[in-house]
């Protein structure tokens, strides 16, 4: 069991920003600008434990009131009590340790206070006790919808008046309907909604309160929780030893003594008959077919019909907020609620709904599975003939609800080696639906004995490839290796596949000797007759080894062709690999749609686990391409779809992309948080691509604010990797910034060592933008002053050749600043003027800055920046959103480019008028624009 000091510990998990938000309150408040923060959110979700941790700015000497004449702080809690819900004041009562601040309701002749008596007399307590001690008063007030009403209203205009006092107060709420009265009293204060957990903080959760737990049981307990700090715990408290390991299923609900199905049994016994019943049926529905992408079970409202409900029976349910009724689906909304409704059910009830469900008629696609799945799930044993219905239904359903299928037709199966392959095609349809950790929970299987070995193989070729999008080993490459060679002999394809996956876990961590050996290998199985798929791979083999080898200009060619043959193919895999090639020799903007292609291709299929990947190819591109803008939309979405669907290491991947390109803005915050999240995983990422990233992202930084020492530090911990090793995908293009670093710190020569090799390979690309930064570079180095503007002005001609504004920019500020101090000052304004102009259509605030002071020192008057009343910013993706609408684009178009679902934008769209002040599309096209 974990313990209750474990709970609170592990539940603080993920609440980084929450703690700083009440750290900067309990600050203010040290210093006598009081205030109060409410922080809400459902059953489970962590507030107790957020408010436990709230520690006054004085630090820990604090004490109750009793001890306050000498104490540091003080600090007052109570407790919502359920029983003491209708006694006035027994909150206030309890929290100021017996002492109103007025005579207590019906004692002697003692009159209730109105309100507003009430609550000054309570802020005039505090002030009191505050007076008493040399650090702020902190009321801590839990469960608040439980406290009397009195008592809460008293507290709220306490806290409303309290800024000028050395008083803070915190509110803890459970935010359901039955709350309503209890958000009303604490109408106008801070408040702050907590957010579920994501998959890795709740894994790291359930590693910190079980720390012997398998990774893929946190992975799939966490699929189950919802980002419910509680559930996680309860759950992985219930696990005996084969299951923290693995060796045996996890339980599919919360255990039946736990507190928080406890409060689930409460409020299911709370409804009305036929309110459980159609929920019965509908979490019956729900839990027989595969989880929706946002993890809620839901169900067909057309199903409840048919089976006789009417939408007034699920009534009670909406108003309890357990399930929302939105485009005829019912979602369950908290987490596990489902699981528990159905395990609460007697065994009769659960297969008379499994029946009833199976039998109901329908012409819609996929009926003939969603009945054998019912049948399946009442089966007592071994049925060949259902196992076959659900084989074959498995082949035209999302591949989600085909793991499912083939999972329980395994389960099915008498024979032992159809059994290990049907569990085989279920974890691979597993793992292409998004649930990598319950893909490789079926892997970890044991076949019986007898098994073909290509079975085996196939086994380990799918493990490497999880492996090397979740960033789980670090050993993926071997796994894969043996796998292409067991294949080898049965399947020659397959065996390429797998060497092209362990050559990309090699790349992944910078093994480039490795890489080219194993090329060497691959290109031995080629046949003249091979199909275009497999052409396209050997030429990408061709084309990436030579680069790896210093040959950048013998590459160009096998990836030309890589591109041509990429037309005639729609396997989305193959489609990123080409992708890849496109940006290694400067095509950015085919391999900006071949990624793009292949993003839509994966979601039209439902093949969650190559969407991500595939968005990581597409931000590249765009970054490429020098569209900042986009190429941080794109990454923004491609870290989140990874992060759902527990690849982390593409995640990461992404966040080092994002890192990169505010880095080069000059955004130190955003830039640096999103370094923070590419997070090192057992060392297993320590030679990572994303952690070079993050470096150079840092180095960016640097040369912004002038630290060029730092920064030509920074990245020559990149460039000087020991032979063989290193990631080319951030050496190249992250020359320029060293070069200009070691340039500014005035040595020269070791710059020049290291510019060769960027030339040699933008050479061999012809790419505009990458032969304008080369000329910089150059510039920068030049010997004489006729030798340096000779480089800008064909840097400045390149760039806009290449459509490359901000890199242009930069260029015209080096240029305008080296003019400046050789005391051209005409010359130099003209270049800053534009590069200032660019700076400030970016937001590019340290580079406006830095060009500014350069215009003003050449003799001109920069007008000081306007600064517009401020509004809420938007995030990076509702940036894209808001930018796409104010062009016309529609939200179905809107959700093609963004891969996003239509009910997706509108959502989003919503919180961009509500932030942004506007009412309508019209509004926002003015705003935006």
């Amino acid at each position: 069991m974990v313990s209750a000091l474990t709970v609170q510990k592990v539940s603080l998990r993920g609440r980084d920003a929450d703690r700083a938000a009440i750290a900067t309150l309990l600050a203010a408040a040290a210093e006598g600008h009081g205030g109060a923060l409410v922080v809400a959110g459902p059953v489970g979700i962590g507030r107790s434990a957020l408010l436990a941790a709230a520690v006054p700015a004085s630090g820990p000497a604090a004490v109750p009131a009793a001890a306050a004449a000498s104490a540091a702080a003080v600090e007052l809690s109570v407790a919502g009590c359920p029983a003491e819900t209708g006694l006035p004041y027994a909150g206030l009562h309890r929290l100021l340790a017996g002492a109103l601040p007025f005579p207590r309701p019906g004692c002697h002749d003692g009159a209730a206070p109105d309100r507003l008596t009430a609550g000054l007399a309570t802020l005039a307590a505090l002030r009191a006790l505050g007076g008493k001690a040399r650090g702020p008063v902190v009321c801590r007030i839990d469960d608040a919808q439980w406290l009397d009403r009195p008592s809460l209203d008293a507290l709220a205009l306490a806290a409303r008046r309290a800024g000028g006092d050395r008083i803070a107060l915190l509110f803890a709420l459970r935010d359901t309907p039955g709350c309503a009265g209890s958000e009303a009293s604490l109408a106008g204060l801070p408040y702050r909604r907590l957010a579920p957990l994501d998959l890795r903080d709740s894994r790291d959760l359930l590693t910190d309160a079980v720390p012997d737990l398998a990774g893929d049981v946190a992975g799939v307990l966490a699929g189950m929780a919802g980002g419910n700090p509680r559930a996680l715990v309860e759950l992985a408290g219930a696990l005996h030893a084969e299951q923290r390991r693995g060796q045996a299923a996890p339980p599919d609900t919360l255990p039946r003594d736990s507190p928080l199905r406890r409060e689930y049994r409460a409020v299911l016994r709370a409804l009305p008959d036929a309110t459980r019943r159609v929920l019965l049926l509908a979490a019956t529905a729900a839990l027989t077919a595969a989880r929706s992408p946002d993890g809620r079970p839901g169900c067909d409202v057309a199903v409840l019909l048919a089976a006789g409900h009417q939408p007034a029976d699920l009534a009670a349910a909406e108003r309890a907020d357990l399930v929302h009724v939105d485009d005829g689906q019912v979602r369950f909304v908290p987490p596990l609620f489902a699981p528990v409704l159905y395990a609460e059910a007697a065994l009769g009830e659960r297969h008379a709904a499994h029946r009833l469900l199976a039998g109901l008629p329908s012409g819609e696609p996929g009926a003939t599975l969603t009945a054998a799945l019912h049948l399946a799930a009442v089966a007592d044993g071994p049925d060949d003939a259902l196992a076959g219905v659900l084989a074959d239904a498995a082949a035209d359903v999302p591949p989600a609800l085909a793991a499912t299928a083939l999972r329980h037709a395994a389960a099915l199966t008498s024979a032992p080696v159809l059994a290990a392959s049907r569990t085989l095609a279920a974890a691979r349809l597993a793992w292409r639906g998004g649930e990598p950790h319950q893909a490789r929970m079926l892997l970890r299987s044991v076949f019986a004995p007898g098994v073909p070995e290509h079975l085996h193989a196939e086994r380990e070729l799918l493990l490497g490839e999880i492996d090397l999008r979740t960033g789980a080993s670090g050993g993926e490459q071997h796994t894969l290796i043996a796998a292409a060679g067991r294949l080898i002999a049965r399947d020659r394809q397959r065996s390429l596949g797998a060497l092209m996956l362990a050559g990309e876990a090699l790349l992944a961590t910078g093994r480039h000797d490795q890489f080219i050996a194993l090329a060497g290998r691959a290109l031995r199985l080629r046949r003249p007759d091979d199909p275009i798929g497999a052409v396209l791979l050997f030429e990408h083999l061709t084309g990436v080894s030579a680069l790896f080898s210093g040959e950048p200009s013998r590459a160009v060619e096998p990836m030309r062709r890589v591109l041509h043959l990429a037309a005639a193919v729609d396997d989305p895999p193959t489609l990123v690999r080409a992708a890849g090639a496109g940006i290694l020799i400067g095509e950015d903007q085919q391999a900006y749609r071949l990624a793009v292609r292949a993003a839509r291709l994966a979601g039209g299929a439902g093949d969650r686990a190559s969407v991500p990947h595939a968005l990581d190819l597409a931000a590249t591109a765009a970054f490429a391409l020098g569209d900042l803008d986009l190429a941080v939309a794109t990454a923004t979405e491609g870290q989140r779809l990874a992060a759902a669907t527990g690849q982390d290491a593409v995640a990461d991947n992404c966040r080092g992309m994002l890192a990169v390109v505010l880095g080069m803005l000059g955004d130190g915050p955003a830039s640096q948080a999103w370094a923070r999240r590419c997070r090192a995983r057992a060392g297993v990422d320590v030679d990572s691509q994303a952690r070079a990233m993050c470096v150079w992202a840092a180095a960016l930084l640097d040369v912004a604010e002038g630290r060029y020492a730092d920064a030509a530090g920074r990245l020559w911990g990149v460039m000087r990797t020991a032979g063989g090793r290193g990631h080319l995908g951030v050496q190249i293009p992250a020359t320029p910034t060293l070069v200009e670093a070691v340039a500014r710190c005035g040595d020269r020569a070791p710059a020049r060592q290291i510019l060769w090799a960027y030339d040699l390979w933008a050479s061999s690309t012809a790419n505009p933008t990458w032969l304008a930064l080369s000329a910089r570079c150059h510039a920068l180095l030049a010997d004489t002053e006729d030798e340096a503007d000779a480089r800008f002005r064909e840097a400045i001609r390149l760039h806009l050749a290449g459509d490359s504004p901000f890199a242009r920019a930069r260029t015209e500020l080096l240029y305008g600043e080296e003019l400046r101090r050789r005391r051209h000052p005409a010359a130099a304004r003209e270049h800053l003027r534009r590069a200032l102009a660019t700076f400030e259509q970016f937001g590019a605030a340290p580079w406006a800055q830095r060009t500014a002071a350069e215009l003003r020192a050449a003799g001109d008057h920069v007008a000081p920046m306007v600064v517009e009343e401020a509004r809420p910013a938007l995030t990076a993706q509702q940036a894209r959103i808001a930018e796409l609408v104010a062009g016309g684009a529609t939200n179905r178009e809107v959700a093609e480019v963004l891969f996003l679902s239509p009910r997706t934008v509108d959502h989003h769209l919503r919180n961009i008028f509500t932030r942004l002040g506007v009412r309508s599309r019209t509004e926002l096209a003015k705003v935006v624009s």
